[in-house]
């Protein structure tokens, strides 16, 4: 698993994830598998979080609005210019197969994963999940 690969590092990684990408004809709420990944991951206890991209603007908001708005103390603001890059990134996609037959319908879902070396761009770990769906007419 990725929490299994990421616990043979000497600290526990910092990583950011992207929304997973939907290629597959149907709607799919990809944000939340998104975050469900994370909130697994995080419980798991291998590794840290960067703001993703979707968060970057409300954090840069909020450092913007602690440094330059005069409402707060300098001494209790939290300091520009000190975020962590991360050095992975987690991305993946859901694609889909419709196979019809007179009488059922079977959808093959393909869920797969990646994980990324930011800096050396290897990718340090893969997997993917077939799910099958069948529905009578």
């Amino acid at each position: 698993s990725l929490g299994q690969s990421a616990a043979g590092y000497k600290s526990k990684p910092l990583v950011t994830i992207a929304d997973v990408k939907n290629k597959t004809s149907e709607y799919i709420d990809t944000r939340s598998i998104t975050d469900s990944i994370r909130v697994q991951l995080l419980k798991g206890g291998t590794m840290r979080f960067a703001t993703d991209i979707v968060g970057m603007q409300n954090q840069t908001d909020e450092l913007t609005r602690q440094n330059n708005t005069g409402l707060y103390k300098k001494s209790a603001t939290a300091k520009v210019g000190k975020m962590e890059g991360a050095q992975f990134r987690i991305e993946g996609n859901i694609t889909s197969i419709v196979k019809r037959s007179s009488n059922t319908t079977d959808v093959y879902y393909k869920f797969s994963l990646i994980m990324t070396n930011i800096e050396s761009g290897t990718i340090e770990w893969a997997d993917e999940k077939e799910i099958r769906k069948t529905s009578k007419r």
